[in-house]
């Protein structure tokens, strides 16, 4: 029993000492995330980013076209503190050019259980603007 109260502290204490982040961190570290560039207009991805995002499992948490900033979060789970994920739509020049960032940062720096959102919208997003008529 004493190492079994002894191990909780230890969890306790390491989850209190190493990093934590919020949405504000996801959204600060913007600039050090997954690009990809498409050839569509502004408006074509922002609705094919909202799309990845409502069927991905992420919970929408604020969205806000003008300034081309969407945040949402992956759950607690099982194996998982959840994550703080910031996605940015730029125009990249032109009409028909679309820089897309996606940010994910743990909840809890040392979940190595995290899903890795970037990877995954990435692809959605890859999907969804593939699927669309030329």
């Amino acid at each position: 029993m004493k190492r079994f109260i002894l191990a909780i502290c230890a969890v306790a204490l390491l989850a209190t000492t190493t990093g934590c982040s919020t949405l504000a961190d996801a959204k600060a570290a913007k600039g050090s995330g997954t690009v990809r560039v498409y050839e569509k207009p502004y408006d074509v991805v922002w609705d094919a980013v909202m799309a990845s995002i409502k069927t991905s499992g992420l919970a929408l948490v604020s969205d806000n076209k003008g300034e081309g900033t969407i945040l949402a979060q992956g759950a607690m789970g099982a194996f998982s503190y959840g994550e703080n994920v910031a996605v940015f739509v730029e125009d990249a020049g032109g009409k028909i050019k679309t820089r897309v960032e996606i940010v994910n940062k743990r909840a809890l720096a040392t979940n190595i259980t995290a899903a890795d959102w970037e990877s995954r919208l990435s692809s959605a997003i890859d999907q969804r603007i593939k699927s669309m008529p030329q």
